[in-house]
């Protein structure tokens, strides 16, 4: 995925360069947005899709001179405010804050067959690969080595926090049979259930995003065993990589777009596309990523968003038979 994703970033250099430096003359003489944009995130307020959301919003407004709303409409792993959003009328003014981690699990377990092309893409703003597979201090595991061998010699035995069928347990599943172990995976819910189980000693492990556990790790009252990536993240970079540990295969990350109901002009989609590739530039959303997600900016346009969108849908429909095995 990561040799991918190099490769498509390489690619597309030459065309974003010229695509950012034009806001397309399409895109530049359409009368968009003349009123409030509702921007809907599928997620209740406080996750990380609503964080990044929250962290756009006001500077699209600084350049369009309108509001960019964030309407949270929760419920069903994404798959309710997904769905509403594609359903809206094509008129520019409805826009979907989602992420590739949640539409492409909830169709694999068969909760939807919703999926990116049933939305005018705009681009991909955020591609995070931080899910950290984290213990508690009283597992007494020294390091992912020494989880991996114990894992491996006592299968099913471990507990590991997760939300069931949500991201942070595909990023599992795909360590368990990367690494030919098998652990308990007990869906708790959202990220507060995920620490207080571990914390508590409900469970030995969690699997979460590298922000949510982060204070955790710091404090000495979890130890980070491996990120789901294929190489070392610069924000905590003494973390290995599931890559590194042997688990070949098991790096996955998620993609965060705007997209728009089919039908929406595609002027607009690839001005709004234009804008989120200039926020890229804007140094406070770089460092604002940094201390709340540990993660750096990243930005696909239109063409190129669908294609990376694709390459991440291949690499886990690959899973849809063996995701939710005994």
């Amino acid at each position: 995925m990561r040799k991918k994703l190099t490769a498509l970033l390489l690619g597309c250099a030459v065309v974003f360069g010229l695509f950012a430096g034009m806001v397309g003359e399409a895109a530049a003489e359409v009368a968009w947005p003349t009123r409030p944009v509702q921007l809907i995130v599928p997620f209740p307020p406080g996750g990380d899709t609503d964080f990044y959301a929250r962290t756009y919003a006001p500077l699209l407004e600084e350049i369009f001179g309108q509001p960019f709303t964030i309407v949270n409409i929760a419920g069903a792993g994404g798959t309710i405010g997904a769905t509403q959003a594609s359903m809206a009328e094509p008129d520019g003014y409805t826009v979907l804050f989602y992420h590739s981690g949640n539409m492409f699990t909830n169709i694999l377990v068969g909760a939807t067959e919703l999926n990116h092309h049933d939305f005018a893409m705009s681009n991909v703003a955020v591609f995070c690969d931080a899910t950290v597979l984290v213990a508690g201090v009283q597992a007494e595991f020294t390091d992912a080595a020494d989880f991996l061998e114990r894992a491996r010699a006592n299968p099913m035995r471990y507990n590991v926090a997760t939300t069931i069928p949500g991201f942070s347990f595909f990023a599992l599943r795909k360590m368990e049979l990367a690494g030919d172990f098998r652990v308990n995976a007990v869906d708790v819910g959202g990220a507060g259930p995920m620490i207080a189980s571990v914390l508590g000693g409900h469970t030995e492990l969690a699997a979460a995003p590298y922000a949510v556990m982060r204070q955790y790790i710091e404090s000495g009252d979890m130890i980070a065993l491996m990120v789901s990536a294929a190489e070392r993240n610069p924000n905590f970079p003494d973390i290995p990589t599931v890559e590194e540990m042997g688990l070949t295969g098991a790096s996955i990350g998620r993609a965060y777009f705007f997209a728009f109901p089919l039908g929406t002009d595609e002027a607009i989609v690839r001005r709004l596309s234009d804008a989120v590739g200039e926020i890229q530039n804007n140094p406070e959303l770089a460092e604002n990523m940094r201390q709340a997600f540990a993660i750096e900016p990243f930005f696909l346009p239109t063409e190129e968003a669908m294609r990376f969108l694709d390459e991440i849908w291949e690499d886990m429909e690959a899973y849809r038979d063996r995701l939710m095995e005994n």
